[in-house]
């Protein structure tokens, strides 16, 4: 599996480093994806070390773009997409505020990567104008949810000094970030309003089924986070 063959990505972040559930997450939001991945230009929105942009690459992505609040991290995956030769045109890693830098006019590709991104911000209004402002076909989504069918969220605070969780941006209240975790029929509302439709959901049942005594997944297993892809109307 993806992270037995590179397990450098289990050294430059220590943020949910179980092997199983990250070679889970890659199977079912890389592996099951190749078919939009392939020959696209991929935004990568909280790349964290790289890990999911260098897997859409092996998928048969032309390039990856990787935005990420932390440099320490942008320096990783640098360092690591140089080590393991990835040609300099194929890859870009850039810090900064994602909900910002989405708007750069270099900031374009046909499918947008949101993975474990979702629950840590509240500024969802700013995010989605961004993710169509890059002109993307597809948007691969993987979030914690709060299992209702309303479109809900739930606010709560969270500390900016610890790598798994919000970035401390221009509207840190001191040490804390004003987040949400969302449902996912409010993931749903606000991509719909950006112009997105369901393509499809990830069976996590039936994939959990066809790799029985995998480990620390139980959240994809109770339906508290959920993957699923949407794309462009018309």
């Amino acid at each position: 599996m993806f992270f037995d063959q590179h397990p450098e990505f289990l050294e430059t972040s220590h943020t949910a480093a179980s092997r199983d559930r990250l070679n889970m997450r890659h199977l079912a939001l890389i592996e099951a994806n190749a078919d939009i991945l392939r020959g696209h230009t991929v935004v990568d929105i909280a790349s964290h070390d790289g890990r999911w942009s260098f897997g859409a690459l092996e998928a048969g992505a032309a390039k990856v773009i990787g935005l990420e609040g932390r440099r320490s991290l942008v320096r990783h995956a640098r360092r690591t997409f140089r080590a393991k030769g990835v040609p300099s045109e194929r890859f870009r890693f850039v810090q900064g505020d994602a909900h910002q830098l989405l708007f750069r006019p270099g900031i374009k590709g046909e499918v947008v990567m949101c993975l474990g991104f979702l629950y840590h911000t509240a500024r969802y209004v700013e995010l989605m104008a961004g993710i169509e402002s890059t002109g993307a076909e597809y948007v691969i989504v993987d979030s914690r949810v709060i299992q209702t069918e309303a479109p809900y969220v739930e606010f709560r605070t969270e500390r900016t000094d610890v790598q798994s969780v919000a970035i401390k941006d221009d509207y840190a209240l001191s040490d804390r970030v004003i987040s949400a975790v969302p449902s996912e029929a409010a993931l749903l509302v606000m991509l719909e309003a950006a112009g997105y439709e369901l393509m499809r959901r990830t069976d996590w049942p039936a994939l959990l089924h066809e790799h029985p005594g995998k480990h620390s997944i139980a959240q994809y297993a109770t339906g508290t986070r959920v993957s699923f892809v949407v794309r462009k109307r018309g």
